[in-house]
């Protein structure tokens, strides 16, 4: 399963965990929303780097090649 069908997936799990907690009070429930929205968070993360090599590969712009995220901040912040 790919990145963005664990988060479509923990996400539909986090929608029905959090009605059956705030809607008819199962504590369990929200144990279980927490769980996917950690999972939401590890997925994030992980399709954000796949999206970033898609994005490289299609400019044919080798992986590391240029500055990092927080080089490319802190350059603009010095100026």
């Amino acid at each position: 399963m790919s990145h963005h069908d664990n988060l479509i997936a923990a996400f539909e799990t986090y929608q029905a965990e959090n009605e059956k907690f705030h809607g008819k009070g199962i504590k369990a429930s929200a144990a279980r929303a927490r769980k996917a929205l950690q999972e939401i968070a590890g997925s994030c993360k992980e399709r954000r780097k796949e999206i970033t090599a898609e994005k490289e590969a299609l400019e044919g712009k080798p992986k590391g090649e240029g500055m990092s995220q927080d080089a490319a901040r802190h350059a603009h912040i010095r100026k």
